[in-house]
């Protein structure tokens, strides 16, 4: 593998995190000192500048058919992470393809065309359970926006996975190879439903000590990351940002970099 392959990787897609993910800022840097600051007291917190993630919109038709042409401009290839199922306030699931029909229609004219591979970025990309992924009136609620905590029975990782293989599959007409974690929170737990469900790639920040069987983890050490929220922010420039940040690079997906991986291995 050369340094100039570099794997493209959109997260957050049809995550509900991106509407119930609410914290504040509560350190306000004053030269050397930082001071506590009550960022997440009611309604600061939906403030910007205070409000540090949500809530932001889903990216739109008119978006990813400026990804897309952006993409096919520069023959790069893009993965973009999904949730499989959008969690509405009073905790029901609704499908990706079923919140948002227009918005699957044109990703699925971009994997068609080859330049967009989905991956599976779980199900609910929070823990439902109690209500725990509801903004709080005094607090963060960063925490319960993460999906695959060890903590979780491990009947939750196989159950979560399923699910979204299973609505990404119908979706796509074959499921997902490749999983990226929420908030690259994962653990062994995660890893052997994946294997089980015929995931092969695992995009994390950094690969486990221990290998797992059938399992490849790609680490971000040649994935370039970010997240839809740039593009809702920033507008569809921001991609375009990032492809001129790295001249000459040739930019692939994370299962054709994980590939590469296996590739260079077996030499």
């Amino acid at each position: 593998m050369t340094d100039d392959v570099v794997a493209l990787r959109l997260d957050d897609v049809g995550s509900a995190s991106k509407r119930h993910e609410v914290y504040g800022v509560t350190r306000i840097r004053l030269g050397r000192l930082a001071v506590p600051f009550p960022g997440n007291l009611l309604f600061l917190k939906y403030v910007p500048p205070i409000k540090r993630w949500g809530p932001y919109r889903e990216l739109t038709v008119a978006d990813w058919q400026a990804v897309l042409a952006m993409l096919a401009e520069v023959g790069a290839r893009l993965t973009i992470a999904v949730t499989a199922g959008w969690v509405e306030r009073d905790g029901r699931i609704t499908p990706f393809t079923s919140k948002f029909p227009a918005e699957a229609r044109a990703l699925r004219e971009g994997v068609d065309a080859g330049l967009l591979e989905v991956a599976n970025h779980g199900y609910t990309h929070c823990v439902i359970e109690d209500g725990l992924f509801r903004p709080r009136l005094f607090s963060g609620n960063r925490p319960y926006h993460r999906e695959f905590y060890d903590w979780l029975p491990e009947a939750a990782h196989r159950e979560h996975l399923k699910r979204a293989q299973d609505i990404l599959g119908s979706w796509l007409g074959a499921a997902p190879r490749t999983l990226v974690p929420p908030g690259n929170i994962f653990s062994a737990k995660t890893v052997s439903a994946a294997a089980e469900l015929g995931i092969r790639y695992i995009s994390c920040l950094a690969a486990p000590r221990k290998p797992a069987d059938g399992i490849v983890f790609v680490d971000d050490s040649h994935v370039r990351a970010f997240h839809d929220r740039d593009i809702a922010l920033g507008g569809p420039a921001h991609l375009g940002r990032l492809l001129e940040s790295q001249p000459g690079a040739r930019f692939v997906t994370v299962a054709e970099l994980g590939q590469a991986q296996e590739s260079h291995r077996a030499r």
